[in-house]
């Protein structure tokens, strides 16, 4: 949007106009005049109007074809290359392909894709040697019925082959049409497709369909990536074919290209169209403007199909209205002085631009020496467009002001007053009656106050005036403290003060009582107060007062008092401090005994002896003067353990009390003991430490002792405790068990090494004891018993043991057996009994034998006996052997025993 801005009244008339009216053919441009007519008209004959689209103006609609057919022989009025063949003719199918086999006219087009697999494959015959626009199951003659047409356009050797489908309904999906063209370019040899609306047939033929070029053998193929026999739409989209040389057609390579509408001047749908939204009849190609928009406007032609846009079908016309228009503006006349101008400046039009202005007749684009009134002027652009303008030169009288200048101090009396007359016309006079009747434009040498000045001008009686001026005084000098800043390290002087004075007269000088500084700013200024001088550049002067604090001294508060620590041990040590800015500058500086050792509100020391001291430094960040103080630590008397036992050694079990002899042992607090042996105890106090050894040996006992302050201190006591085996008391005996015929039993010692003393005790021996090593014990004979026998033996060391052991005396086995006996059935001696005692009668065996060794009698009751008998009979008068076998009751011996038996009749 412009804006336009007058001095004075600007009208804006009205333009001058050309009247013929411009033709011109689709897709020229055109600059024309307010008010001229255009006429535009499609020149195209039938062929792309600037690359635009292509309108068939004189195409040939096929007969209408049934679904899944070819087309009869088309002629394609040129010579056509394709994968190596020239065509002079092809075959139209209704399924979207055009074919180059001759055979295929007026014979069936296959509809079905599915399991046909992709391209190149030899199943799918109907795709060989074919150009593929939208290869899929659609049907000319499904209503609402869409044509096919084609047409050769363009001259050679630049001519074009064009096929369109022109809203060509699927097979089965009714409402769903396809559009699109295939273009086959005479002497390239390239094949565009341009598809201005292919949808999607899902409930037929799978939705399958092909976009793409097949040799004749079905083994080469170039297909549209992504469309090779699958499901896929396309709006407005191009793709251009190209063979490897417009003489080698062997193979082709695929690429998107810029869509452009193909249509044909039968097509009801095209009409011209505007880019401000205007729809205008075809009204056989031409189109009649007869108002110019403003601006620029393009014209086009326009198609839609299929219920959808399929894109502009031509180039555009942009017709531009051209606009010549200006301002104007004027300088005022004085007292109808003709002193007035006026100028005009064009804001559209193009240039160069020629003016003429009225009344006067001045050609340049300023007018000068004007009368105030009324003025047109007339521009005319290099087009010859034009426009009037008006514009008024107004008149007014001259204009009479005043000004002065300042006193320079409150009081003062150098100002001034001046009378000004604009535009000086003539000679002016001047008089200042209440200014000491000074008659020169300015008076001086003025105080504050009101002053009249009479002005008159010799050009004309009507311009004179009383001018009225107010001197005033320069306002004094005011000064404000606009930044003050305590000191900010204590005994520091970097204090701030900083002045802002307004007033006065400019510049200002400054001098303060306790600073270096010049300027408004002071910034080294000690603690206190504090006085600037400020002087302007009339001498006029001024002070300003201010006072400075700051923080106040550093303290320490607070620090970890004198301590007693182990020497093993590190203690944290804390301090706290006061005054300067606050503790975030705060630095602490920790020495051990005048070394530097760390920083820190706390830190952690581990002495190396005791007394030792430490000091902390407190400073700050900004520089106030640092301030100390100091602690020590100190070490306790260190606790040395020690033991001593109470016995040289003991026998098992070793009893020992180890008495403690440790220094300062009031202060222990624990003491942890291994005795040597795995087994650690704790003692609390200092108490002496008792303990039982279990098993024989020397000992170390390792003490761990912790003071009531914590300290640790640790000892060892290598063999301080000695720990003597017992002996081991045993003995054997000549015989146990012994039988109560052979009761003189010899005892033998068996006792471990080291014994020098034996006592023996044998209750029921004939002697009852003894100190011999190895005695012997006589007990009585014939009698069955058990006697105990006890052995004490003692080492040098007094270490004993004691045993016992019970001697069995037993009576012996007897076995009594008959040699003969007489089994013939009288009342005497029928059986052959034996007789047996002292033997288990669990473990007996007796057999008997013939002459042969065969057994003939066998029994395990040692109170059996036998009849003579084998089998149920007696057997004959003779010798027979027997053997039987005991096991003693008492010591689980075996003997056996054996004889002879006679049988006598």
């Amino acid at each position: 949007m412009k804006k336009i801005f007058l001095i004075c009244t600007l009208l804006f008339v009205s333009n001058s106009v050309l009247n013929a009216q411009v033709t011109l053919c689709l897709g020229q441009d055109a600059t024309v005049c307010a008010g001229q007519t255009v006429q535009i008209t499609n020149c195209s004959g039938g062929g792309p109007v600037l690359g635009s689209g292509i309108t068939l103006d004189n195409a040939t609609t096929l007969p209408q074809l049934s679904d899944d057919m070819f087309s009869a022989l088309i002629p394609m009025g040129f010579s056509f290359s394709f994968y190596g063949t020239n065509y002079t003719s092809c075959v139209i199918g209704s399924n979207g392909l055009i074919s180059f086999n001759a055979s295929n006219a007026n014979s069936g087009c296959t509809w079905s894709l599915v399991g046909m697999g992709t391209l190149p494959n030899t199943t799918l015959t109907t795709a060989r040697n074919s150009a593929m626009l939208f290869y899929s199951d659609i049907n000319p003659s499904q209503p609402p019925i869409g044509p096919i047409k084609y047409q050769t356009i363009g001259t050679a050797p630049n001519r074009k082959f064009v096929v369109l489908y022109e809203s060509v309904n699927a097979f089965q999906c009714p409402n769903t049409c396809y559009y699109g063209a295939i273009i086959f370019y005479e002497t390239s040899n390239m094949i565009d497709m341009m598809i201005g609306q292919k949808p999607n047939c899902s409930s037929w033929n799978g939705g399958l369909a092909i976009q793409g070029l097949e040799n004749a053998a079905g083994t080469v193929a170039t297909i549209t990536p992504g469309r090779n026999n699958s499901v896929w739409t396309a709006n407005q989209d191009g793709k251009r074919f190209t063979p490897v040389a417009p003489n080698n057609t062997s193979n082709y390579s695929v690429a998107t290209v810029q869509y452009y509408t193909v249509t044909s001047t039968s097509n009801n749908s095209i009409q011209w169209a505007s880019t401000a939204g205007g729809l205008y009849p075809y009204n056989n190609g031409v189109l009649n403007i007869t108002t110019v928009l403003p601006g620029t406007t393009g014209y086009y032609l326009t198609a839609t199909a299929c219920n959808a846009a399929v894109g502009g079908v031509s180039d555009t016309t942009f017709i531009t209205r051209q606009v010549v228009a200006g301002t104007a503006t004027a300088v005022t006349d004085y007292c109808f002085g003709g002193v007035g101008s006026a100028t005009v400046n064009p804001t559209q039009g193009l240039a160069p631009f020629t003016y003429t202005w009225s009344p006067g007749g001045q050609t340049t684009q300023t007018a000068t020496n004007l009368v105030s009134g009324p003025y047109t002027v007339h521009i005319t652009d290099a087009m010859g467009c034009g426009a009037n303008v008006n514009v008024n030169v107004p008149n007014t009288n001259a204009t009479f002001s005043g000004s002065s200048t300042l006193v320079s101090c409150p009081g003062g009396s150098d100002g001034t007053a001046t009378a000004t007359m604009t535009p000086p016309l003539g000679v002016v006079s001047y008089n200042w009656y209440d200014a000491g009747g000074q008659t020169t434009q300015t008076a001086t040498g003025l105080t504050a106050g009101t002053y009249h000045c009479v002005v008159t001008t010799s050009q004309s009686s009507g311009c004179t005036d009383t001018v009225e001026v107010v001197v005033s005084e320069i306002p004094g000098m005011v000064s404000t403290i606009i930044n003050q800043q305590n000191v900010t390290c204590n005994s520091a002087n970097d204090g701030i003060i900083e002045i802002s004075v307004v007033d006065g007269t400019a510049p200002y000088t400054y001098s303060w009582d306790n600073s270096a500084s010049t300027g408004p700013l002071a910034n080294d200024l000690y603690a206190g107060t504090h006085t600037v001088t400020i002087t302007d550049a009339n001498n006029c002067v001024i002070t300003t007062t201010a006072t400075i604090g700051e923080p106040s001294a550093l303290k320490i508060t607070s620090l970890t008092p004198d301590t007693i620590i182990c020497p093993e041990s590190s203690i944290v040590l804390n301090v706290q401090g006061t005054g300067g800015n606050g503790s975030q500058y705060y630095t602490f500086t920790w020495k051990e005994n005048g070394t530097i050792i760390g920083t820190g509100a706390s830190i952690t020391v581990d002495p190396e002896t005791t007394n030792t001291q430490y000091c902390v430094e407190l400073t700050e960040t900004c520089g106030s003067p640092s301030t100390d103080s100091c602690m020590t630590i100190n070490f306790p008397t260190k606790i040395i353990p020690n033991y001593v036992s109470n016995l040289p050694y003991s026998c098992l079990p070793g009893e020992f009390i180890f008495i403690n002899q440790s220094n300062n042992s009031a202060e222990i607090d624990s003491v942890v003991a291994d005795f040597g042996n795995g087994d650690t105890r704790i003692f609390y106090g200092n108490s002496d430490l008792t303990y039982t050894y279990m098993a024989p040996g020397v000992y170390t006992i390792s003490v761990i002792t912790t003071s009531v302050q914590g300290c640790v201190t640790t000892n060892t006591f290598p063999g301080i405790a000695n720990v003597i085996a017992n002996p081991t008391a045993d003995f054997t005996m000549s015989a146990n068990p012994t039988t109560i015929f052979e009761t003189v039993v010899k005892m033998q010692d068996k006792s471990s090494p080291g014994v020098v003393s034996w006592t023996w005790s044998a209750v029921g021996s004939n002697p009852n004891s003894s100190t011999y090593e190895s005695p012997t014990f006589h007990y009585p004979e014939g009698v069955v018993a058990t006697y105990t026998i006890q052995l004490i033996v003692e080492t040098a060391e007094g270490c004993v043991d004691t045993i016992e052991r019970v001697l069995s005396v037993n009576s012996d086995i007897i076995f009594y057996a008959p040699n003969a006996f007489t089994p013939d059935g009288d009342e005497f001696n029928q059986t052959w009994k034996f007789y047996v005692s002292g033997i288990d009668e669990y473990n007996f065996e007796l057999m008997i034998f013939d002459r042969w060794g065969e057994v003939i009698w066998e029994t395990h009751d040692p109170n059996a006996a036998w009849d003579g008998t084998y089998n149920g009979k007696v057997v004959q008068a003779g010798a027979y052997s027997w053997i039987a076998r005991v096991k003693d009751i008492y010591s689980d011996a075996k003997k056996t025993f054996s004889g002879a038996i006679n049988i006598l009749k």
